[in-house]
């Protein structure tokens, strides 16, 4: 019963991150909109406009964009071979097992299969977009079906016998058994990945993972503590059946909340990135699928042992190898100087907002930090492991702005140096409402590229009234990028703005419009090249 009692509890893990995943992140938005509602006091001041300087381009757009299309085909190539490898270890096990002939083409088709984890990986490292990936996904399994089939007939000359156009049939098998293997890690995975928990799901899948082993270890505790006669009166007298929970649930929750410190603390001192956090959550879904389905199907002390030693050792080898593959894949190709952008827009949709986030500001983080005032219709890509520690700790406020001095000191210290995927990260400033204004121009003197979301632009925003003011009075000659549509008040807009103003240009984006949003992250580029 191990296998299937280990796949229970794995399964009710996952319904768990689904559920709580999602109420985290909205206890979080709601702490993040009281604080923005908070007054300290007065206003920090907001110093005079200074002549922004306007240097020499530096790249041309065109470099860029082809830059960033050969990075991609490196990251994939190294994505796909770091994934390739511990499957093969994972196949080789399921084989040996199996008793079936550990030829070539059994050994590829079960490893491919496995490695098309790959493809979400890679997604979420280059910032996709959904439906390429899912196109990328498809065209990587017709890839490596025809690879199979290759195989398949290449090696028959070795065992003695030709090659056959029955063969040929590899390619639907290969569907099968990736339509067999891989519904259920995809379902799992989707739980993890999805846009709007993104930032939350692997920090609460860790800890349900650690702490909901209390209940299934406290079963097999309980029997103990009956068998033993030292025991067994004051279970049956006192906690009953749930004895071993309860020795077990404060020594379980306090090893949950260390792995979560843990993690924090790695992601604080830039040993992984947001991005690497998620695909090694992946990973795990993965393997963990593997170790439950051979635990259930060879039970036994001495299967276990080895079954668990190769799933640690295909476990762990993934991020090292991938560490190694995204080092590859940047090496030997210059990237563009490091520009900051600085992300502006009109609060309120979500929903809008999480899809400029995703095309634009996600993307950038390619080609240098991402700023941004915070708000709850971002802090689902922007939240990390030290702000939901921060959030469960009580400790929200230490996130916001709350003095002049506070605010120069994080300026002065905002993280604009890759991480070792490549990427940099977003730099979001949780702002009270007589911080945030001081806070936006401090943002506006660094940025070399400012692009501002005016969908939904109307005369009851004044913040963003001011925002533009400031815009037109500090920002150099062509530096900025205003996205507009048909919800945007453009009579208000020309009053503010004026037409043919040489620091801000418009852009029309209608939602739902990935070529259009392409075309103002093309101009983005020109305006911080």
């Amino acid at each position: 019963m191990l296998g299937g009692e280990l796949m229970f509890h794995f399964m009710n893990v996952m319904v768990l991150t689904f559920v709580v995943a999602p109420l985290v992140l909205w206890r979080y938005r709601r702490a993040v909109l009281a604080g923005m509602q908070r007054r300290l006091g007065a206003p920090l001041p907001v110093p005079a406009p200074r002549a922004a300087a306007r240097p020499a381009p530096a790249f041309t757009v065109a470099g860029a964009l082809a830059w960033e299309a050969r990075l991609r085909r490196r990251i994939f190539v190294g994505t796909l071979a770091a994934v390739f490898v511990p499957s093969l270890l994972l196949a080789a096990q399921y084989l040996a097992f199996s008793d079936l002939p550990m030829m070539p083409s059994h050994l590829f088709l079960t490893a491919a299969v496995t490695s098309c984890a790959a493809v979400p990986i890679y997604a979420v490292l280059t910032a996709t977009p959904f439906w390429r990936a899912v196109r990328l996904g498809v065209l990587t399994l017709c890839g490596l079906a025809v690879a199979e089939v290759a195989i398949s007939m290449l090696q028959r000359p070795f065992y003695g016998k030709a090659p056959t156009l029955d063969q040929a049939l590899n390619f639907v098998f290969f569907f099968q058994l990736a339509a067999h293997q891989l519904w259920l890690p995809a379902l799992l995975g989707a739980v993890i990945g999805l846009r709007r928990v993104r930032g939350v799901a692997p920090l609460a899948f860790a800890g349900l993972l650690v702490f909901a082993t209390a209940p299934m270890l406290g079963v097999e505790v309980t029997k103990w503590l009956l068998g033993s006669g030292w025991s067994a009166g004051w279970v049956l007298s006192g906690p009953g059946f749930d004895a071993g929970t309860v020795v077990l649930a404060l020594p379980v929750g306090v090893l949950a909340w260390w792995r979560l410190k843990a993690l924090a603390r790695g992601y604080e001192a830039k040993r992984f990135s947001d991005a690497q956090l998620l695909a090694h959550s992946w990973w795990l879904v993965v393997v963990a699928g593997h170790t439950l389905t051979m635990v259930s199907v060879y039970p036994g002390t001495g299967p276990l042992l080895q079954i668990l030693a190769v799933s640690i050792v295909a476990y762990f080898l993934l991020p090292f190898l991938l560490g190694q593959a995204l080092r590859w894949a940047q090496r030997g190709v210059e990237r563009p100087p490091r520009r900051t952008l600085l992300l502006l827009r009109v609060f309120g949709d979500t929903r809008r907002t999480e899809a400029l986030f995703a095309r634009i500001a996600s993307r950038w983080q390619r080609f240098g930090p991402v700023t941004m005032i915070a708000a709850p219709d971002v802090v689902a890509g922007t939240v990390d492991p030290g702000d939901v520690l921060r959030f469960a700790a009580g400790n929200i406020g230490a996130l916001f702005v709350t003095s002049q001095e506070d605010l120069t000191r994080r300026l002065a210290t905002m993280d604009v140096e890759p991480d070792r995927d490549g990427r940099f990260r977003i730099n979001e400033f949780c702002c009270h409402d007589d911080t945030w204004q001081a806070t936006v121009v401090g943002l506006i003197e660094r940025a070399d590229a400012v692009v501002m979301d005016l969908r939904g632009f109307s005369a009851d925003r004044h913040g963003c009234e001011f925002e533009l003011k400031e815009l037109a009075a500090r920002l150099g000659a062509g530096r900025g990028i205003l996205i507009v549509d048909a919800s945007t008040d453009r009579s208000l807009l020309a009053r503010l703005v004026p037409a043919g103003h040489a620091s801000m240009a418009m852009v029309e984006v209608q939602r739902g419009r990935g070529a259009e949003t392409d075309a103002a992250f093309a101009a983005l580029l020109g305006a911080a090249a």
